[in-house]
């Protein structure tokens, strides 16, 4: 219900219903560049908490033929850094921040989105607009779970 007061280009967001075992919601958003471009669609979320997943798929639409994104976390020590393979992805200052901070818990996010448009106009708005996109996302979520939670959240270097 929260993400159009603090992530980039959301106008409007409300969570419609949920299931009864609560893992799973439909939600409202609208999204876009007005007067240019808005989208008012619904997604259907499913949440693995232990998993750590989110994934949403667009469920009614009339702009997005299809839409679906996903969130996988990851927890990783601090110091132990890298990725599952063992290579070490996090930049110099992400690095020296866990290595202050040796008894917190960090964790990796990847983050997809997927979409399809037919409307030529509007894949070349999309086109001019989604290139620092998710980059804003990321760090939309990372400023709001400083907001919400900053006993347990350590902001990196700028």
């Amino acid at each position: 219900d929260k993400y159009s007061q603090f992530l980039p280009l959301c106008t409007h967001s409300k969570i419609l219903r949920r299931s009864d075992c609560g893992t799973t919601f439909d939600a409202t958003l609208t999204v876009g560049l007005p007067p240019l471009l808005s989208e008012d669609y619904v997604s259907r979320v499913k949440v693995d908490e232990d998993a750590m997943t989110v994934n949403a798929k667009s469920i009614r639409s009339q702009k997005f033929d299809s839409l679906r994104s996903s969130w996988r976390l990851r927890k990783v020590p601090s110091g132990g850094g890298g990725t599952a393979n063992g290579d070490d992805d996090r930049n110099s200052s992400e690095a020296d921040a866990q290595s202050k901070s040796p008894n917190k818990m960090w964790c990796d996010v990847e983050f997809e989105v997927e979409m399809t448009v037919s409307d030529p106009i509007i894949v070349a708005t999309l086109d001019k607009v989604l290139q620092g996109v998710a980059g804003n996302q990321m760090e939309a979520f990372r400023r709001r779970c400083a907001e919400i939670s900053p006993q347990r959240h350590e902001s990196s270097p700028q």
